[in-house]
């Protein structure tokens, strides 16, 4: 009898502790894992009563925190799922699988992505004005979202909501037999036709499952069998890339958006073996800044080199870099016409002076005394 009080009282206890669950409608993608776990409740403590494989349909009834209660399509089989897997498809709605864009009143500010719902937990990366995140749930002022390919919590007043999820690129309508292809309202082939697609138009991607497509055809979204879609710049060819981000003490500088690619070369120069190229938006460690040049670090491919500083925006960094000439003696240090021990002397610039930094470099750097340019050894600049 003791026992069974004990037990009723666990569970009221753990049912106190559940967030309530909340009424939802749609289908969401399983994605960023090859097989996703079924549960018999909106948590981890619950027991797994099956699983899905990445890139299959779930339809979605309802939502509890950062978990959703569906049924697997096309063969059944409901229970819980972690939405930190799930892409929900629909282009609008404000909840779980919306768009939520960083929106800070101080737009040179950052915002942090925390690893709990709280201001003392630690801080994960730090977002600027623009960066666009997933949201996977809510709880208390916090959203719980994946950015990046990271997931933490936003606090939701530095967010703006835009309805809407982004799109991965573009896809052509094709049939062998020449006719239209049906748009449906869910991912299968029993629910009901929405509209129809000619041969070879064009259609927005939003999510690519292994059998349907989530697209919008003329303004109305829904799902299409993905063996009548070919082409246009998916995932698969030409991906967007992810937001910006700048992790503390990691990187502090992205590539310029507005350009497609920047070369990272061996030398400081556009004659210079290239070690790379890399897309707008890529994460960047700037080592030593210049003006003209810069020696960076790119965490995406483990490269070192250097990349013209035009093509970067900077984060926490001055807009003009200087450098304090130090000499052992406290007397001057030479400033050459080439980055030599024998270059030609232009000047001696005396101890204490700041110099601008023009080309950052290992040994030898590229620098402006007054109206002087010329090449001072690293060793002699603090």
């Amino acid at each position: 009898m003791k026992r069974a009080i004990c037990l009723i009282l666990l569970t009221a206890l753990l049912l106190g502790l559940m967030p309530p669950a909340q009424a939802a409608g749609g289908y969401a993608l399983v994605s960023n894992t090859t097989r996703l776990n079924i549960r018999s409740g909106p948590g981890t403590q619950y027991a797994i009563i099956g699983s899905v494989a990445g890139g299959e349909w779930v339809r979605v009834d309802s939502t509890s925190g950062s978990w959703v209660q569906g049924r697997v399509m096309p063969n059944g089989t409901s229970g819980w799922f972690s939405s930190s897997f799930l892409k929900m498809a629909t282009p609008g709605g404000g909840g779980v699988g919306s768009i939520a864009v960083v929106n800070n009143p101080n737009p040179s500010s950052y915002l942090n992505l925390r690893s709990a719902p709280s201001y003392s937990a630690s801080v994960l990366a730090i977002f600027y004005n623009g960066a666009t995140a997933t949201i996977l749930g809510e709880t208390g002022g916090w959203y719980y979202v994946e950015i990046s390919g990271m997931t933490g919590y936003f606090r939701s007043e530095f967010l703006l909501l835009s309805g809407g999820m982004g799109s991965i690129g573009t896809a052509t309508i094709y049939s062998k037999n020449g006719g239209s292809v049906n748009l449906r309202n869910a991912p299968s082939y029993t629910s009901s036709v929405i509209g129809q697609g000619a041969p070879g138009t064009t259609v927005t991607v939003y999510l690519k499952g292994k059998t349907f497509w989530y697209i919008g055809l003329a303004g109305t979204y829904g799902f299409m069998d993905a063996s009548f879609l070919s082409g246009g710049g998916g995932t698969g060819s030409n991906p967007v890339p992810n937001p910006p981000v700048v992790i503390p003490e990691s990187t502090n500088a992205i590539v310029t958006k507005t350009i497609s690619s920047l070369n990272l070369r061996e030398q400081p120069s556009t004659s210079s073996r290239v070690l790379g190229s890399y897309p707008g938006q890529t994460a960047i460690q700037v080592r030593s800044q210049g003006t003209i040049w810069s020696r960076v670090f790119v965490p995406l491919s483990g490269k070192s080199g250097y990349m013209m500083t035009r093509y970067l925006t900077l984060y926490g960094l001055p807009v003009t870099p200087t450098k304090r000439v130090t000499h052992p003696d406290r007397t001057y240090v030479n400033l050459r016409t080439r980055p030599s021990s024998s270059g030609g002397i232009t000047l001696r610039v005396p101890h204490g002076s700041t110099v601008t930094i023009l080309i950052a470099g290992g040994e030898w750097a590229q620098v402006k005394y007054r109206e002087t340019t010329g090449w001072m050894m690293t060793y002699f600049l603090k």
